[in-house]
């Protein structure tokens, strides 16, 4: 079916679809979860190499080059990128300074300090698709211009777990308030757009303007520098598709969407004839010589089962007891266990369902957005602690843009530009960033971004993982100072 993107972009329109695929390599593809044995033996009955690397488990092989790594092109402000664009600073590049606005004086102070050694470090992304209202997170209760704004969807301070005097937590988030968060204000573009799928094809790629500079992914070019080529996989997506954050040039990404995925691929008992037969036949269909697009195939074939033999082996985590009954909390679960099998994965991106998409009824929608997250996060640091991961491991939220500053006639938000963002874990808990005006809004009417996406993904590249941010981010993005706890 067509899409019409630019029917997309409206404010009236629908959540977002599932986008098209980020233009990059992939050595294989798959769409589905979920599905039964009976419909896997079926498939791989057809003889289709491809389908069965695709569907096995749920489990899919994003990207691997064994060719070099390519530089990543550079542009100073003199010099053009592609298609003429410039990266010289414009007066609407939203790089005022950052790092001047530290912790707020009453904000929780974090007890966790980051693993000294940059080897150890993980990371864990917790993607809230839709456009995520960063004002519902963090709301300005304090700032009277907010309820003027928000006249149907403004969270009373009644409501408010306050921070300081001007911002808080929803009475949803009572776990996050209690142990604190670093909060990024007003990360953005420079050069906004309200599609899903522009926006989101932009944070995918780590690209703020969209110059087309990347054929990867900022999650996979992470991965190359960080990860071991060798690792069955360095990153993975719990969504269980080929998601083009994790698209990398040498280290192998994966999307597997439980560990039930994995045990579809391996592992099968003796007693379990049907599983067994299917096991040995995907494991033949991943060796042997052939043609260069077969032999890929295959490779793509052998790495998988060899990822899921690996986690199978290593995971002695009890799983999710203790999380809510929830897509995030058990996508949180598998991280864990993911990190404690101790294979290799550094990173896990994990998108968190439900629909932040708010047109309508949103403070109700959004405030159960915020209890679901609430609740799986805090189980999850639990769990990290006892597992003694918690000065490992950082969590960082992402979203394609914000909500549109004023509510609109249904008791909703429209597509926004500006949103906050939070980084938990090790850190120092407080405001960073610089709030964005309330009163002087754009020509749209939105939110003009004070801090580049660039720059957040900058704060975790080079402050959390030691990687120069210009060896994974095109322009001369600078990190974030202060919110590592070391």
């Amino acid at each position: 079916m067509h899409h019409d993107l630019d029917a997309e972009a409206s404010d009236s329109g629908p959540g977002p679809a599932t986008p098209p695929p980020f233009a990059a390599p992939v050595t294989t593809a798959g769409t589905r979860t979920g599905v039964t044995r009976r419909e896997l033996i079926k498939w791989a009955g057809a003889g289709a190499g491809a389908g069965a690397a695709a569907v096995a488990g749920g489990t899919w092989v994003l990207a691997r080059d064994d060719g070099p790594r390519a530089a990543i092109p550079t542009y100073g402000p003199d010099e053009q990128g592609p298609a003429g664009s410039s990266n010289a600073p414009t007066a609407t590049d939203g790089e005022a300074p950052i790092g001047s606005v530290g912790a707020a004086p009453n904000a929780p102070t974090s007890n966790v300090r980051a693993t000294s050694d940059l080897a150890a470090r993980l990371l864990v992304v917790v993607e809230m698709g839709g456009g995520n209202d960063g004002l519902s997170m963090i709301v300005p209760y304090g700032m009277g211009a907010y309820y003027d704004l928000r006249q149907s969807t403004g969270i009373g301070a009644d409501r408010v777990l306050a921070i300081d005097d001007e911002v808080g937590y929803p009475d949803t988030m009572p776990g996050l308030h209690r142990r604190g968060a670093a909060i990024v204000q007003g990360v953005g573009s420079p050069v906004p757009d309200g599609s899903h799928f522009e926006m989101m094809a932009r944070w995918w790629a780590g690209d703020t303007t969209r110059l087309g500079t990347y054929d990867t992914g900022f999650l996979g070019r992470l991965a190359d520098a960080i990860g071991d080529p060798a690792a069955a996989a360095v990153a993975v997506s719990t969504g269980g598709g080929n998601h083009p954050a994790l698209i990398a040039r040498l280290a192998a990404t994966m999307g597997i969407s439980s560990l039930d995925a994995a045990g579809y691929l391996a592992g099968a008992s003796d007693d379990d004839v049907l599983l067994r037969s299917f096991q040995r036949g995907l494991a033949a269909m991943a060796s042997g010589d052939s043609d260069a697009l077969v032999a890929r195939l295959r490779a793509a074939n052998r790495q998988a089962i060899g990822f899921a033999e690996t986690i199978i082996e290593g995971d002695d985590h009890e799983g999710e007891d203790g999380y809510p009954d929830s897509d995030l909390g058990r996508s949180l679960a598998l991280a864990t266990r993911l990190f404690t099998a101790d294979t290799g994965v550094r990173i896990v991106h994990v998108p968190m369902g439900g629909d932040f998409d708010t047109h309508e009824g949103h403070v109700d929608r959004h405030a159960e957005l915020m209890r679901t997250f609430d609740e799986a996060v805090n189980a999850f640091l639990d769990d990290l602690a006892a597992q003694d991961l918690v000065d490992r491991v950082l969590i960082m939220t992402t979203s394609e843009f914000g909500r549109r500053a004023r509510d609109n006639g249904s008791s909703g938000l429209d597509h926004g530009t500006a949103s906050n963002t939070l980084l938990l874990g090790p850190v120092n808990a407080g405001r960073y960033g610089e709030q964005p005006s309330l009163t002087s809004l754009d020509a749209d009417d939105n939110f003009v971004a004070t801090v580049g996406f660039d720059q957040y993904y900058a704060t975790v590249a080079e402050s959390w993982f030691g990687v120069p941010a210009s060896d994974v981010l095109a322009r001369d993005a600078r990190p974030i100072d202060g919110i590592i706890a070391t």
